[in-house]
């Protein structure tokens, strides 16, 4: 039977595990949680409404917009325009999110996708984790209001560590966090 731990038990197993010498290195502080939709073609503000409207529903934080920090001619995008938009959650709503990602959101998705994102500083050790949900109806608080956000696709979610984390660290972790890797 499945069971999602607390991350203090988590923790001592992956000290235990890989044997550190301070319990402050423990890898397994998640930093931050975001969920964001990044728009690629030139839509409307409206549209940019309803997708900041189901990252509101899902997550009960207030979402905000992404905008460009320059203009490209070759993008067709002027500077400070809108690209999508953005929810970071921090301390205990990431834990209560990745509660509700775990028991009701991945047992229900059919294809789902993940990247690990490598830090600058060495090319073995993983900075972030990213998954793609392609139908973000999955959630449950979605249901009664399918013809709004049918139109929604590709909600992205990344997973940010504070420290960077070796392959093996990252695998323990994401089992321990029963994520999918």
């Amino acid at each position: 039977m499945l069971t999602f731990r607390n991350p203090y038990q988590i923790n001592h197993k992956i000290n235990r595990c890989f044997k550190y010498k301070n319990v402050h290195e423990t890898s397994l502080t998640i930093d931050q949680l975001s969920l964001f939709y990044v728009i690629k073609k030139d839509i409307s503000l409206k549209a940019l409404i309803r997708v900041a409207s189901l990252l509101e529903i899902i997550t009960g934080h207030r979402a905000f917009f992404i905008r460009s920090r320059k203009s490209s001619v070759f993008l067709k995008v002027r500077k400070g325009a809108p690209l999508g938009v953005k929810v970071t959650l921090r301390k205990e709503s990431v834990f209560l999110f990745l509660i509700k990602l775990v028991w009701q959101i991945f047992p229900n998705i059919k294809k789902i996708r993940f990247k690990t994102k490598l830090a600058k500083v060495k090319q073995e050790k993983i900075n972030s984790l990213m998954y793609v949900i392609f139908d973000p109806l999955v959630f449950q608080e979605l249901k009664n209001f399918y013809f709004l956000f049918k139109s929604c696709v590709n909600l992205r979610i990344l997973l940010s560590f504070s420290k960077n984390l070796n392959k093996k660290e990252l695998f323990l972790n994401t089992r321990f966090l029963q994520l999918p890797s």
